[in-house]
């Protein structure tokens, strides 16, 4: 009997605390990041094949790789992510058939890389028959991705994908803790409502910009030591913020971070970027910042409810797609399917 696995991990906003979640921070200090899942999604599917060698077709990308032995897999650009899955689990030689797609572009900021690694983990263990918590799920993306393979990067997007929903995220040297927060219906609903979020149709390379990021830290650059302690301490403020439903701070809290992210380096931002957040900030637009490392990808705005459209019709002036959206709460979420029935 034909088995298909399915895997599907959110995407995430980060409102806060980004940066401070990269390793050489966490080394000396503790990092924090507020974030949030929404309801796009990386997706896995998983056929095991007869053959064993594996297949891969990733819909984002339009490319299709076939993996001879996966003790023999040679890391070369094309689908390194699904490669180092397999070493870092040591799969062995089972044949699969394996389908990626995203809601997202490629450097989207939304976190689509490790949600990608999220689900595949995922998927892996559901064929295993293994359950493990979101914890491991997260643990084994982050070895996967900065271990493995040796991206730069943060870790929140991870343990954001893994769990879903509104967390508080704090970083050590050797310990992750999430601490999911119990929002007031009214304040996801207030909030939902005031959120506009923009892809600017402007893509970017993380890596780059972190690398040189990671790089300033550790030369003990002190505008940058500086200003990731100041997003960090906008990490806490934001949590008070958002437990009391406090929009007007959240507001500002967002704006405030946005301006110490950019100091972090000259790439963060673009002159096509600061005109579009200017704009919005013209138009009425009470906070927001871009989201992930920078140079592209989405924007993420705060407005009065009332104002949200207008300000919309601006920005898609500006060439910016809106794009609708709701929380997700439920983090992966995997399911098994016989013969095109759900195994219940």
């Amino acid at each position: 009997m034909s088995v298909l696995i399915r895997s599907r991990a959110p995407l995430r906003i980060g409102l806060a605390g980004g940066g401070t979640d990269i390793i050489p921070y966490i080394e000396n200090h503790t990092g924090a990041v507020i974030c949030t899942t929404i309801d796009r999604y990386a997706y896995v599917s998983l056929r095991p094949a007869l053959e064993k060698i594996v297949r891969v077709h990733s819909h984002d990308y339009n490319l299709q790789e076939i993996f001879q032995k996966i003790s023999d897999l040679k890391y070369d650009g094309k689908l390194d992510l699904i490669k180092a899955g397999f070493k870092t689990l040591g799969f062995g030689d089972q044949g699969f058939d394996i389908t990626l797609h995203a809601d997202v572009t490629p450097g989207s900021g939304l976190g689509s890389s490790s949600a990608v690694a999220v689900a595949l983990v995922g998927g892996l263990f559901q064929f295993a028959n293994k359950t493990i918590s979101s914890y491991e799920v997260a643990d084994t993306a982050v070895k996967i991705e900065r271990i493995e393979l040796g991206l730069q990067g943060g870790l929140q997007d991870q343990y954001a994908s893994a769990f879903g929903g509104f967390n508080f995220i704090e970083f050590k040297k050797n310990s992750v803790i999430v601490n999911p927060l119990r929002l007031k219906p009214q304040i996801t609903h207030e909030l939902l409502a005031s959120m506009l979020l923009l892809d600017t149709g402007k893509t970017r390379l993380s890596g780059d910009i972190l690398g040189r990021e990671i790089e300033g830290f550790k030369n003990n650059e002190s505008i940058i030591v500086e200003n990731l302690q100041k997003i960090k301490n906008l990490a806490y403020d934001m949590k008070d913020a958002l437990v009391k439903g406090d929009l007007s701070s959240l507001s500002e809290i967002l704006h405030q971070s946005w301006i110490y992210k950019k100091s972090l380096d000259k790439s963060i931002s673009t002159p096509i970027i600061d005109d579009l957040y200017d704009t919005a900030r013209k138009e009425g637009a009470l906070g927001g910042k871009l989201l992930g490392a920078g140079g592209g990808g989405h924007l993420l705005l705060i407005c009065d409810p009332d104002k949200k459209d207008t300000i919309a019709n601006h920005m898609r002036k500006k060439g910016c797609q809106v794009v609708n959206f709701n929380f997700d709460t439920e983090g992966l979420q995997t399911w098994r399917l016989e013969e095109n029935k759900v195994v219940v």
